[in-house]
Formats: structure tokens, C-alpha cells, sequence
């Protein structure tokens, strides 16, 4: 059986009920009587929320506290870094120790995610050999095969960890655990902290790549541009990235300077729709939306402003050409400014 999981801290509660809410409107056939979120400091009020949506589609949440096995790790690694104050992604790179034994295929889900279709395929998606499910970045996939940065795995993809599908018997096989503590010995920069380790850590050999409507997240480019931002590198089909951008089983809003986040106002993504519509199911139907954090807190600093202006064009510039060269440029001058060697990608 394919179990659901969602790691959050009480800021992302309401996303992380929206999303399930989209999913079990959309997997009616799902068969595990419990959902599975890992507590990272959940308010009680917001944990009887989403407790009542799964009720409602007859399962219940399981709440599981992995702040005892991060925080073991940090004490023993303390320069792995939380994001934004939270440990909760990192948990994904130590689900050994977390989730039950009689779980054995985990669709492990981020909370800015709205999942808009059926997952059913993942049920039946042959994991032979391989530990974890992911959908690659053809971004840096094209980095990687151009000599830009090269990870310590070897691997010649890089995956976004909004989406991951663990296959728990063949994870405690590879021993994909100690994998991840050795990466963590090398002391490496990982600015994207789940992000950057499970790809440095975890081998291709043992990994699968699912289609990318599973992690669809181009969604706020200008729709001129959509298309031919997933052609680079030539790593999709077009009948590939047709389904996607058509019809996208999970939607991913990540980054964009929260323009591409639907619970912020004036967001710009064109697949606010279905964020909308599962909100107003949820007990958070009349909560506002929040106010953009670049007009709480002004952009400064020549890369947070060189970011914002690339990501201005990607939204509004019809020319694909010209956001192009423009998120080339920033690229190089990212990585000349950090000495960043691995991929950057926007915020997961």
C-alpha cells in the first residue's frame, strides 16, 4: 500500500491540510487507514484541523515526532542547516528511523504542494532496484552534463525533493541511512539542506525517476515561455511535458519570490485554481491570504535584487530568449558570488 506523509512546523499546517485535501478529492481508491505528518511544533488547534479533513474522507492522521531523531542529528552534524527555522525537510533523510516497519511505499509530499490528480500509477510503478522515486530538475541536469557543478554521488541528475517516493525495504537494503551520515561527514555546503544531501548522498543506481507531472513547478513562468523552459537540456519528452503542463498530478509552488504561492497575494501562477478551490473546502476557507514578504521586507543586496529581476521577467517577459539569457547571467554570477557548486534552484 502507498502511504501519505507530510513533514510541517504549525506555519505550513494550512497548506499541508489543502493539500490533502486535494489528494484525497483526487485518490478516492486510497487504501491506508492513517495519513502520516511528522510534528514539527503543530499548534493543537491546527493538529484537530487536519485531523478532522482526513476523518472527513473516513482515515485519520497519524502524527509521528521525528524532532527527536533531526535533533539527535544536528547535535552530532551542527552545521546541518534547518530551513527557515525548521528542521521539518530534513526529516525526509532519515525516514528509517521514523516511519513504522509495516510501511513500505511512502509518497512523501512537501506542504506547498496541491495535489491535483491521481497517484494511483505510483501504486503500481515497477521500484525494482531502486530506493527512492523522484522527478529530476532538467535545469540541473543541463548544469551537471555542462560541468557547472558535479555532486559527490557522481550522478547525472539532479531531483527536487518536493516530491519523493521511498520504497522502505529496498532503503534499508542500500543502507541509503549510512549513505546520507558519510555525505554528512564530508562537510559540504548544503544551502538546500534535504535537498543537497539526499542528491549528493543517494546514487542513481538506486534511484527511480518518476514523470514530471508529479512535481510539476513551472506553473508561474509567462505561459509563452512554460514549454520551452522544459525543453532544456532535452531531457523530457514533449508528450512528457504536454501531460504535465496539462494535466499535473501534484502541483509544486515553489519559489518565485512567493509570486508563485496562490496563498499569497498577487501570486502569478496560472494553476492557482485547484489551491483555491481545495482551500475553500478546508476549515481554513476564510483565513486571508498573506501579504507578499518583498513588500514586508524590501529586497536588498545586489543577488536578492539580481533574483527578483530575473524572476520579474520570467512572469511578465513573453521572450523566452531574453528570460533566458537573463537567468543565465544570474546563474554565473551566482555561482562566482557563493562559489557555489552545486545546483541552486528556487526555494522549495
Amino acid at each position: 500500500m502507498l502511504y501519505l506523509c507530510y513533514s510541517i512546523n504549525d506555519f505550513f499546517a494550512r497548506e499541508a491540510g489543502i493539500s490533502m485535501i486535494g489528494f484525497f478529492e483526487n485518490n478516492p481508491d486510497y487504501e491506508p487507514e492513517e495519513v502520516f505528518i511528522l510534528d514539527y511544533g503543530i499548534h493543537p488547534r491546527n493538529k484537530e484541523r487536519l485531523d478532522e479533513i482526513a476523518v472527513r474522507y473516513g482515515k485519520h492522521v497519524t502524527f509521528l515526532n521525528a524532532k527527536d531523531v533531526t535533533d539527535a542529528v544536528k547535535r552530532e552534524f551542527p552545521d546541518l542547516k534547518g530551513w527557515r527555522g525548521s528542521m521539518a525537510p530534513n526529516a525526509k533523510c532519515f525516514v528509517e528511523q521514523i516511519f513504522p516497519d509495516y510501511v513500505e511505499l511512502l509518497l512523501f509530499i512537501d506542504a506547498d504542494t496541491v495535489v491535483a490528480g491521481s497517484v494511483a500509477e505510483l501504486k503500481t510503478i515497477d521500484m525494482s532496484g531502486a530506493a527512492l522515486g523522484v522527478v529530476p530538475v532538467n535545469l540541473g541536469v543541463e548544469g551537471i552534463r555542462k560541468g557547472h557543478y558535479k555532486l559527490l554521488s557522481g550522478n547525472q541528475i539532479y531531483f527536487n525533493t518536493g516530491v519523493l517516493l521511498y520504497n522502505m525495504p529496498m532503503w534499508r537494503q542500500e543502507n541509503c541511512h549510512q549513505m546520507i551520515i558519510d555525505t554528512l561527514h564530508k562537510q559540504i555546503d548544503l544551502e538546500w539542506p534535504d535537498q543537497n544531501l539526499l542528491n549528493n548522498a543517494i546514487p542513481e543506481r538506486v534511484i527511480k525517476r518518476l514523470p514530471q507531472k508529479f512535481n510539476y513547478w513551472t506553473h508561474y513562468y509567462h505561459p509563452r515561455q512554460e514549454r520551452s523552459w522544459l525543453r532544456i537540456g532535452h531531457y523530457f519528452s514533449d508528450d512528457e511535458i504536454e501531460e504535465a503542463v496539462s494535466h499535473p498530478a501534484i502541483v509544486h509552488y515553489l519559489g518565485g519570490w512567493v509570486m508563485a504561492r496562490p496563498w499569497y497575494e498577487a501570486c502569478r501562477s496560472h494553476c492557482q485554481e485547484p489551491y483555491l478551490r481545495y482551500k475553500a473546502l478546508s476549515p481554513w476557507k476564510d483565513s486571508p491570504l498573506f501579504t507578499p514578504n518583498y513588500e514586508v521586507a524590501p529586497v536588498k543586496g545586489l543577488m536578492q535584487h539580481l533574483g527578483r529581476w530575473r524572476s520579474l521577467l520570467a512572469f511578465r517577459q513573453p521572450s523566452f530568449t531574453l528570460a533566458r539569457l537573463a537567468a543565465l547571467a544570474y546563474e554565473k554570477i551566482n555561482r562566482i558570488y557563493h562559489r557555489y557548486p552545486y545546483p541552486r534552484q528556487e526555494s522549495e
